[in-house]
């Protein structure tokens, strides 16, 4: 595992946690969307596969829809606080938390036989390693899935949008937590090198709690396209939101809808 995802998934978890809490709103949007694009291909319900689900959002929300589902993630801090959000909204019966590596899905997964109709990857939650390794878990996504299967990739980054709206600082808050970000973007060669620098609020004062040196690849359409047809898996669409369906540009964000071939 590389050193940034182990310190900031695993051992301070805490700290990304209050930032992934945020994300639960608006996640019935997502959801909605999501499902309308499964229902035209004939998908109402099934077994659905959640790639590094943090804190189950997207597994929780499908549930409530009549999925069976089961979310993969390296920190058993966000699996605990995963299973904790399923007894919360009553789904415990049609969700399961695997703690594991992506990259070793196969391994983690070894005891399921039923293949799955739907996988989701959602939150720019690849590029975090090598290519080779993000082809790797979507064959082995592909080899557990049943043929016809749609693979959402959501709410994701793309280099499109970084070329254009690329910004060196930004900053954010979650609860009493504000995260000051310092970004350099190589567009030769797509890789984001991030500082992520965590404080605490304290009336008007910030108090230092930790930083993070963060290093990813933002992906292109076509980038990822490609790998997923090296993996099994056919484009055959792709938005700006799923929430909206609307058509996907520079500005957007990328929502890739795939089939298993």
């Amino acid at each position: 595992m590389s050193d940034w995802t182990r310190k900031l998934f695993v051992e301070r978890s805490d700290l990304f946690l209050k930032l992934m809490n945020q994300r639960w709103i608006g996640t019935d949007e997502l959801v909605n969307g999501m499902v309308k694009v499964l229902n035209s291909f004939g998908i109402v319900s099934g077994k659905l596969l959640d790639l590094c689900c943090g804190n189950g959002r997207i597994s929780v929300h499908m549930a409530k829809r009549g999925f069976d589902s089961i979310g993969v993630d390296i920190s058993k801090s966000f699996i605990e606080d995963a299973r904790a959000r399923a007894r919360e909204y009553n789904v415990s019966d049609q969700v399961t938390f695997r703690e594991g590596d992506v990259r070793n899905l196969k391994t983690v997964l070894g005891d399921i036989s039923e293949l799955f109709d739907v996988v989701v990857s959602v939150w720019t939650s690849i590029g975090y390693y090598s290519k080779d390794d993000d082809l790797s878990v979507f064959q082995q996504a592909r080899e557990l899935s049943r043929e016809g299967a749609v693979l959402c990739v959501a709410e994701t980054t793309h280099s499109d949008f970084i070329s254009l709206k690329f910004c060196p600082t930004a900053y954010s808050e979650a609860d009493d937590i504000f995260v000051l970000e310092n970004r350099k973007y190589d567009q030769a060669t797509s890789h984001m090198s991030s500082s992520w620098a965590f404080y605490s609020r304290r009336g008007e004062d910030l108090i230092f709690i930790d930083r993070m040196q963060i290093e990813h690849h933002i992906y292109s359409l076509s980038e990822l396209a490609s790998i997923l047809g090296r993996a099994g898996w056919t484009v055959v669409a792709f938005y700006g939101s799923l929430s909206t369906l609307q058509p996907m540009s520079p500005l957007t964000s990328l929502n890739i809808i795939a089939r298993a071939q």
